[in-house]
């Protein structure tokens, strides 16, 4: 499996290779291939009928829902509501989806949703786009609209990828909502260095702020594999999360440790406390094979029951 998986990782970066050699082809062969695609259009295909709910009407409205398959970028297709009342067509909205490519560089995805019933109507857009700057460095921007109750909630957001080599890669967001005539803002910072071949340390932090407050959070992860990972399944984490919000100082922290008994068992154990006086233990086993550790789950339920039984009385 080790020689797969370096087999896997030669593979991928030949293919890399091959797609920046295609784009220094000359440009007369992507035109020729435009022109054979645009003669050699796809003629449109009626999709298979939707199976609609069961209903008392001797109509079966199959035809409402009949749409095309066809070479256009705009992807339309209908929305059925399969729990809807009697008598009702269900036919609830469209989704509509398009990917746009700006000078060949910058891709450019919409979607968008819309719904309405015999009280609501309900929005759902989205339009993302990202951009590659340098070696190691993206930067991805999104705008969603949706409809909460009767307003419309807008976000705007921002990320920046950040690789340095293959040990540390960074991560810098912005967002900011806006809902009525309340407005919301969020910043994130998450750093995430290898520590060797077997280690991890993930750092992120953050920060909401809306009409005057201001709640921060962070939390550190710290991973320990396995050193023939991933063939291995020996697998430690420990994390710590603290979050501010008013003075009022919460801090949790959570530990999972998974051993391996076997070929095809687990053993699970996890540990969650916090500053507020509460925690949880568990301990699973986990197995693919071994069917008598499930019937040995069955003990504990089976005194239970035995428990509630009471002894019968005699007049």
């Amino acid at each position: 499996m080790k020689k797969q998986l370096k087999e896997d990782k030669k593979r991928r970066k030949m293919m890399k290779k091959m797609q920046e050699a295609a784009k220094d082809f000359s440009p007369d062969l992507g035109e020729n291939a435009e022109e054979e695609t645009n003669g050699s259009a796809s003629v449109p295909v009626p999709m298979q009928d939707m199976t609609l709910p069961a209903s008392f009407d001797s109509d079966n409205p199959t035809h409402r829902y009949r749409y095309l398959d066809s070479s256009s970028p705009w992807l339309v297709r209908p929305v059925l509501e399969p729990n809807g009342w009697d008598h009702d067509i269900g036919y609830e909205g469209l989704n509509v989806e398009r990917l746009f490519v700006v000078k060949d560089k910058v891709p450019i995805s919409f979607s968008g949703h819309v719904s309405k019933d015999k009280k609501d109507a309900n929005l759902q857009m989205e339009i993302a786009s990202s951009v590659k700057h340098g070696n190691g460095k993206a930067t991805s921007v999104g705008f969603d609209m949706q409809s909460v109750g009767k307003d419309i909630a807008y976000t705007l957001r921002s990320e920046t990828r950040f690789s340095n080599h293959r040990l540390n890669k960074a991560i810098a967001g912005l967002s900011a909502t806006l809902l009525g005539d309340v407005l919301t803002g969020g910043m994130k910072l998450e750093d995430k260095l290898i520590v060797g071949k077997r280690g991890q340390l993930v750092v992120s932090g953050g920060a909401i702020f809306g009409r005057g407050d201001v709640a921060y959070g962070g939390s550190l992860e710290a991973t320990l594999r396995d050193k023939d990972h991933p063939l291995g399944r020996f697998l430690s984490t420990l994390g710590l999360s603290v979050m501010d919000w008013h003075g009022d100082l919460a801090i949790g922290c959570n530990s999972q440790t998974q051993i391996p008994i076997g070929r095809h068992t687990n053993l699970i154990g996890r540990v969650n406390i916090n500053n507020r006086g509460s925690g949880q233990v568990s301990i699973r086993i986990n197995s693919t094979e071994q069917l008598q550790i499930a019937l040995i789950s069955l003990i504990p339920l089976a005194k239970k029951l035995l428990g509630y039984s009471q002894p019968m009385q005699y007049a």
